[in-house]
C-alpha cells in the first residue's frame, strides 16, 4: 500500500481515436505511454481533441498524445515522434469527380471538419470552412449538398454511405508528437520517452505495440539522432 500511494503521478490527455486512445484506457498510445512511463501512476483523460488541447493549456495535463508540433508551440517535445498520421481524405458526393494525384481547388467551396482538427493549416486556399461535431454529421451535410467536401480519415468513413461518398487521400499523413509540459518535469518525462523509444525499437517492442501500424508510423526508420524542431527549442 506505501509502495502505491508514493508511486509519482501523471496525467494524460488525447482525443478518443479508435484502436489508439481508447475511451477504457486501451489502445496503442496508451499501451506504450504504459511501458514508457511503468513507474508511474498515469491518469488518462480521454474526450475530444480540442478539450485535450485545452487541458493541457490549464495545465491539467503533463502530457497530450498526438499532436503536430505547430499547434502547441510553447510545449516541450521528444526527439522521438510517436507516429506519422493516417493520409488526409476528401469526401466527395459519388456524382462528382476529382483530379487525381492534383491539388483540389477549394476555390468558391464549403469544406467541413470535425472542430479541433488543425486542417486549415494544410490548406490555405479554403474559402469557408465549418466544424463539425461528428464525423457523421459531416457526411449527411455532403450528401444533402449543404457542404461540397468533408476532410477526415479513411478510417472514419461510415460503412452506410459508401454508395453515395466517394473519397481519396488528399495529403499525405504529418509527424505526430507528445507533448510535454516545457518545465522540468516535462523535460524529464521527454527525455525518458527518447531512451525508451530507442530501447523498445532495438529489443522489438514497438514492433509488437504498433502490430500493423508499425510499417506505416515510420518509427522503424526513425533518426533518434534527428535534431528538434524548432519548436521544440521554445
Amino acid at each position: 500500500m506505501c509502495e502505491e500511494a508514493a508511486r509519482p503521478h501523471i496525467a494524460v490527455s488525447a482525443a478518443h481515436w479508435k484502436a489508439f486512445t481508447n475511451i477504457d484506457d486501451s489502445g496503442i498510445y496508451y499501451e506504450l505511454i504504459d511501458a514508457v512511463y511503468d513507474e508511474y501512476d498515469i491518469k488518462y483523460q480521454t474526450s475530444t481533441y480540442p478539450r485535450a488541447l485545452n487541458q493541457f493549456k490549464a495545465n491539467n495535463a503533463d502530457i497530450v498524445v498526438g499532436v503536430y508540433q505547430h499547434e502547441l508551440p510553447d510545449a516541450h517535445y521528444a526527439n522521438w515522434i510517436l507516429d506519422t498520421d493516417l493520409p488526409i481524405h476528401i469526401f466527395y458526393r459519388a456524382d462528382e469527380t476529382l483530379p487525381e494525384n492534383e491539388k483540389v481547388n477549394f476555390k468558391g467551396k464549403k469544406v467541413a471538419w470535425r472542430a479541433g482538427y488543425g486542417f486549415s493549416k494544410f490548406f490555405p486556399d479554403l474559402d469557408a470552412s465549418y466544424s463539425l461535431d461528428n464525423i457523421e454529421a459531416g457526411f449527411t451535410l455532403l450528401v444533402n449538398k449543404r457542404i461540397d467536401y468533408v476532410l477526415d480519415y479513411e478510417e472514419n468513413f461510415v460503412e452506410n454511405y459508401r454508395e453515395r461518398i466517394h473519397h481519396q487521400v488528399i495529403r499525405e499523413g504529418e509527424k505526430l508528437y507528445l507533448a510535454f509540459r516545457n518545465s522540468v518535469k516535462g523535460r524529464k518525462l521527454a527525455a525518458q520517452f527518447d531512451r525508451k523509444m530507442s530501447e523498445f525499437r532495438e529489443n522489438g517492442t514497438l514492433a509488437h505495440i504498433y502490430g500493423e501500424h508499425y510499417s506505416r508510423s515510420e518509427l522503424a526508420s526513425f533518426s533518434d539522432e534527428m535534431p528538434l524542431d524548432d519548436f521544440s527549442s521554445q
